[in-house]
């Protein structure tokens, strides 16, 4: 098989490019990044993958690399804007590029974000709803991936998480807001299996295998490492309070309103219908944590 890959660069692209050098040697995997510097970041990774620059929203430039790819694998996305990146330029135009392509694969598999909804009044949420609407609206069939908090070795969350569970106290904005954390390697999992889909238009929601609320999360890893944290709960309203302020007077706010309602979404989804389609066992919370905050 040969596979498109957007996005490749990033942590689930390494990842998933690893896995299928690793589990599918034959298979043919070109990867679209955005600069030279990103194709200079992959290279030094040693995969096995056409390493191919072009801009997210270049739907010649996408033809042109993606041709003969059966299953194109779109991992294009971002929760907090920037002055060269909107949520517009990063989910609807680079969706549109992906069908203006007219590329003839059988089958797009992309990931999306628990919450994602038309009418949501988070920017983010509504952007990425948006975005899948587009695909579905195309001539490829395209199978969406919602997922929560993804942890792996070296992620962002996953060192945000580390350093509060080995902190005396552990500020955070609503404690009690319930995670359901899922492992980087199932979501790499659900991916491989999804590319193997009978293709259709579809979204599936896929989620660790344990909700739990922050607080309780953050004194689980803790315990892990050793430490017993004392979680003190902000108001959720005095985060956007400071998002706003920040997004007012910074040029790149740490933390912006849309950012901080996308972390604060409460998710807790029965997982069921998800893994069986996807014929994925989902690693137990535990040893997701072991592996991301030992490593």
């Amino acid at each position: 098989m040969r596979l498109l890959i957007t996005g490749a660069n990033g942590h689930l692209g390494i990842r998933l490019i690893r896995r299928i050098n690793e589990t599918r040697p034959s298979d043919e995997v070109v990867a679209i990044v955005r600069s030279e510097k990103a194709a200079a970041s992959l290279r030094q990774e040693a995969l096995g993958a056409d390493i191919r620059v072009v801009s997210y929203t270049d739907s010649a430039g996408i033809s042109e690399a993606g041709q003969g790819a059966e299953v194109i694998v779109h991992l294009v996305g971002i929760i907090k804007e920037s002055a060269t990146n909107s949520f517009e330029m990063a989910h609807e135009k680079t969706s549109a590029a992906l069908v203006e392509s007219n590329l003839d694969a059988s089958h797009i598999v992309t990931l999306g974000i628990l919450g994602s909804d038309p009418s949501s009044t988070n920017r983010c949420f509504a952007s990425r709803a948006a975005a899948d609407a587009i695909l579905h609206a195309g001539a490829i069939p395209t199978s969406v991936i919602r997922v929560p908090m993804v942890l792996g070795p070296g992620d962002y969350a996953s060192r945000a998480l580390a350093k509060n569970g080995t902190s005396g106290l552990a500020l955070c904005f609503r404690s009690g807001s319930l995670e359901q954390p899922i492992y980087s390697m199932d979501v790499v999992d659900a991916i491989m299996s999804a590319v193997s889909l009978v293709p259709e238009n579809r979204v599936i929601e896929l989620a660790g295998p344990e909700s739990l609320t922050r607080g309780a999360l953050i004194e689980r890893a803790g315990g892990l490492l050793g430490n017993k944290p004392k979680v003190i709960s902000l108001p959720i309203a005095l985060g956007y309070s400071l998002a706003w302020v920040l997004e007012k007077t910074s040029a790149n706010p740490p933390v912006t309103r849309a950012m901080l309602g996308v972390l604060d979404h409460d998710d807790v989804i029965d997982t069921g219908d998800a893994t069986n389609l996807l014929g994925l066992t989902l690693t137990p919370l535990d040893e997701v944590l072991r592996n991301v905050l030992t490593d």
